[in-house]
């Protein structure tokens, strides 16, 4: 799988698959290079590479005590490749299969929902369709965003949506756009905005927003969605 980059590996985490211990391996490249990323490295593929033998020993060592595997990035979407990687994954360990997608691929994201290769799918949803250039760093086609959400709310596959609340970027008025965008969603995290690393560094000088704020936002977004958590205050 020539195009597939395995650029990072955590053996065993709590926080990437919901209500499950899970190993996430994290995959290089990126189509977006949002500037709040706290992954600037997976963006440019710098590092070096994991082979793919020794990230299935790894995970053959852990099957006995985790229970499935996150797929995150950068962009695991970029390459069809990644159909057989998951397919591998699967046949390999039996383990739950959780991926990560900026939703940029909708092609591709269709055929993992029709194939049902995958348990779980977290799409990233950065803000209002009007403010998604600003948010993903590079000029945007609104209607894959629109695409991927749709194919992901009509599938039978486990799902949320998230969006990382950074200031000026994600306001109020974006936050309901936001809603109507995934309006009737089983599911929708907002997480808390890191400034500690960052693509482009002069975002590591925005002061997050304050718990009370990440509670209106979730307020408004009740309109739209039953399930909204709040992650990382």
């Amino acid at each position: 799988m020539k195009n597939i980059r395995i650029k990072g590996f955590q053996g065993v985490t709590l926080l990437d698959y919901p209500d499950k211990v899970a190993s996430t391996i994290f995959l290089g490249g990126c189509n977006f290079k949002c500037p709040f990323c706290h992954n600037p490295e997976l963006i440019d593929n710098r590092g070096e590479d994991i082979e793919e033998d020794f990230l299935f020993s790894e995970l053959l060592r852990r099957r006995n005590f985790i229970e499935g595997i996150c797929i995150t990035g950068g962009e695991p979407l970029l390459f069809d490749e990644v159909i057989d990687f998951i397919k591998a994954l699967k046949r390999e360990t039996g383990k739950l299969i959780k991926i990560d997608t900026n939703g940029y691929n909708p092609v591709l994201l269709k055929k993992i929902i029709e194939l049902n290769i995958v348990d779980y799918i977290a799409m990233d949803v950065k803000t209002s369709l009007k403010k998604y250039y600003i948010a993903a760093g590079v000029n945007v086609d609104e209607e894959k965003i629109k695409t991927s959400i749709d194919s992901i709310i009509a599938s039978n596959i486990d799902y949320e949506f998230r969006t990382t609340v950074v200031p000026e970027i994600v306001q109020s008025e974006d936050i309901r756009e936001i809603g109507s965008l995934v309006n009737g969603a089983k599911k929708i995290s907002l997480q808390q905005f890191r400034a500690q690393k960052t693509y482009n560094e002069e975002f590591q000088k925005l002061k997050p927003y304050k718990p009370e704020e990440l509670k209106r936002f979730r307020d408004i977004l009740s309109q739209f969605v039953d399930k909204i958590d709040i992650r990382g205050v």
